[in-house]
């Protein structure tokens, strides 16, 4: 890849240089670190306000109000193994992660969640039913609000910062359904 990487910046500085164009590069060059700076900074601060509410909600106790919604839910698709209190929070955190769009804070609650999960499965060389339902869910990616897709795409001035948001929940419900059956029909239940 980094070869592939090298020959391509190679070919881009030839087509630029015999375009004409060195003053769009060098512009371009000298912008890049700011507009990086700008973005990495968005996602951090992002992620440390969607964390800390997170981290509120499983703090107080908020969570067991969300447990109406999710724990039938969750009990759908996992089975029994949500009457542990520990993996039913971290498995619900993972959610609401998920839910609104934070792919770094939903991978730290996944880790937590399948290290729980891990730890009560019967047979710890190899993946439980669970576990992989999990690894499903978080590569399925369903949000129901992507507010780090949508600060990414406001702060690099895009005209409509939803025109996405249809074909992201088209495809992340169908990736996650079709998952899932094969996961069920692979396990034979």
């Amino acid at each position: 890849m980094a070869k592939l990487w090298r020959a391509g910046m190679i070919v881009f500085l030839i087509c630029g240089l015999f375009m004409r164009r060195e003053n769009e590069m060098i512009e371009a060059m000298l912008q890049t670190p700011q507009n990086v700076f700008e973005l990495v900074l968005t996602l951090i601060l992002a992620a440390c306000l969607w964390g800390g509410f997170l981290n509120i909600i499983e703090k107080t106790g908020f969570m067991q109000y969300f447990s109406l919604i999710f724990k039938p839910v969750l009990r759908l698709i996992f089975g029994k193994v949500i009457d542990r209190n520990d993996v039913y929070t971290a498995l619900s955190s993972n959610l609401i992660a998920n839910l609104i769009g934070l792919g770094t804070l939903a991978t730290m609650s996944g880790l937590r969640a399948f290290s729980l999960l891990h730890e009560i499965s019967p047979d710890h060389s190899k993946p439980s039913r669970e576990m992989l339902t999990l690894v499903i869910m978080n590569t399925a990616g369903v949000c129901l609000f992507p507010s780090t897709l949508i600060m990414v795409r406001q702060n690099l001035g895009s005209e409509n910062i939803y025109e996405f948001y249809p074909y992201m929940i088209l495809i992340s419900f169908t990736i996650l359904v079709v998952g899932l059956i094969i996961q069920r029909v692979i396990h034979r239940e």
